[in-house]
């Protein structure tokens, strides 16, 4: 997980680096925008009013403004004929950021001015002193020729000004603009003029702007890491969750890119393979000597037989007690293959429809010598038809009942249930019960229980082992809880619907 770990945090660092130029950057950028964008927007209001005293005749020369101006009139112009040419201005601008602008009347050039920039202090009050506070315009011509100035803001205001023309400064929240109030003898009050500006983005949205989509891209990059992450976790988890079941062997193609989850897997995989082997190791020899005992055991079965007819009735006794013994020693032979076929897989399932109660039926007249002291009750209708293995449920239903008879003190009760979903045969006993801790324990193989399971009382320890196992291949389990009666009561539960015909 290191590298997985260490990219997250190079997508962080990555992130937050590009954030931070990327608005260094637009700052920047925005600022020299916004720096050039007025001044562009000064040098409009010099051209307007400076255009204004000299295509008027106020003045001939202006050394006040920025720009270098050419006349080429001989007479004055009227009013509107400087209104139409200011609106019909012409800007080139030079790649050494120089200005010129052209005013043309009649189709012939009659102003132009050439502006360098070299000098940053822009001298309005002047120009406005020489243009407002002149007597050769009317109050009304001044009043229509600053109207109609695009770059030349105008403001009517009742205040009156301490002065003809008053530089004031006005704040607007964070920014301030800078103006001049104009009274005229004739006006009935002051006028504020002041430059227009540009409706530029603001700056500080423009930042937001930067740092949500830096912070987007970082959440995408890492939302696909943690989906990458969460993908070989799923993965990982399949994998283990196949080799719990028993599966060797991995699949191809694991995604891992550094090979840590690839690695652990193929440990659990090896580590798995290697009890597979020893678990196949193990039932093999079990198989092996079971089969191997049977041999033997015939033997002493048939030399017993012959002893019996050559000895005297004590001598007898004893081989009959012999003989029973051997009997003993056979049927843990079958229950320890019967077994090794049910853990193994080795098993096939042949399903089909099955009277439940002639089952049970059977199963109880073939142990009646075993049950005869007991009460038997069944709660099972005759019509009630189930799809089960009819060898292995009968295999596991007597084992269930021989187990009950053993520790029943007098009565055992066999009921029989089902839903959409499963059947379920209980069968309760009135004998001592199982303790709760215990419950666990008596479905593994050869192990008896201090209070109950005795060598006085019989068996293997493998009978409960393959209940459990058939009920396994039938898609069903074997429960245990108390019965009503004070004993142990037994619930076999298979499936209705995860049944196969034929299962091996």
């Amino acid at each position: 997980m290191r590298a997985e770990m260490w990219r997250l945090y190079r997508h962080l660092v990555f992130g937050g680096v590009v954030i931070v130029l990327s608005c260094y950057v637009v700052m920047a950028f925005t600022q020299a925008r916004f720096s050039a964008s007025r001044v562009e927007q000064l040098l409009c209001v010099d051209t307007e009013i400076s255009s204004v005293l000299l295509l008027s005749g106020i003045s001939q020369q202006l050394p006040e403004s920025q720009f270098n101006w050419t006349l080429q009139l001989t007479e004055p112009l009227s009013i509107s004929t400087i209104s139409s040419l200011i609106s019909q201005k012409k800007w080139l601008k030079f790649p050494d950021n120089s200005y010129q602008l052209t005013f043309e009347h009649s189709g012939q050039s009659v102003l132009m001015g050439r502006a360098y920039q070299h000098d940053k202090f822009f001298k309005f009050e002047s120009l406005l002193q020489r243009f407002l506070l002149s007597d050769q315009m009317s109050y009304q011509d001044k009043k229509s020729l600053i109207e109609n100035m695009p770059c030349l803001s105008v403001e009517y205001i009742s205040s009156k000004s301490p002065s003809v023309l008053t530089g004031v400064a006005l704040v607007h929240g964070a920014y301030g603009e800078y103006g001049f109030l104009w009274e005229d003898e004739e006006a009935d009050g002051a006028v504020y003029l002041s430059i227009v500006h540009e409706e530029n983005i603001s700056l500080t949205f423009t930042v937001v702007i930067i740092v949500f989509v830096g912070m987007l891209v970082m959440l995408i990059l890492i939302w696909r890491e943690l989906v990458s992450l969460d993908f070989k976790r799923k993965t990982f988890e399949s994998i283990t969750r196949q080799i719990a079941r028993g599966r060797s062997g991995l699949p191809k193609g694991i995604p891992d890119s550094n090979g840590t989850l690839k690695e652990l897997a193929y440990s659990f995989d090896s580590m798995s393979s290697h009890i597979q082997r020893l678990l196949k190791v193990q039932r093999e020899m079990i198989n092996a000597i079971s089969h191997e005992l049977r041999t033997p055991i015939a033997r002493l079965r048939f030399g017993l037989e012959v002893m019996k007819d050559e000895v005297d009735d004590d001598v007898a006794k004893s081989i009959e007690a012999l003989e029973g013994d051997v009997e003993e020693l056979n049927t843990l032979v079958d229950e320890v293959l019967t077994y090794g076929k049910l853990e193994g897989g080795s098993l096939e399932l042949n399903f089909k429809e099955l009277s439940i109660s002639q089952l049970v039926d059977g199963i109880l007249r073939h142990n009646h010598l075993l049950l005869q002291h007991l009460s038997v009750d069944v709660d099972i209708n005759e019509a009630d038809i189930v799809l089960a293995d009819e060898h292995h449920l009968s295999r596991a239903l007597q084992n269930l009942i021989l187990n009950a008879a053993k520790y029943a003190a007098s009565k055992i009760s066999i009921t029989f249930s089902h839903d959409s979903e499963r059947w379920q045969l209980d069968i309760e006993d009135d004998g001592p019960g199982i303790a709760f801790e215990d419950r666990d324990k008596v479905f593994i193989p050869f192990q008896r229980l201090d209070n109950s399971r005795t060598r006085a009382s019989g068996g293997y320890g493998l009978g409960l082992a393959i209940v459990q196992r058939i009920a396994f291949w039938h898609g069903g389990a074997v429960l245990i809880d108390a019965s009503e009666s004070g004993g142990a009561k037994f619930s076999l539960i298979w499936s209705r619907n995860q049944h196969q015909n034929t299962l091996s």
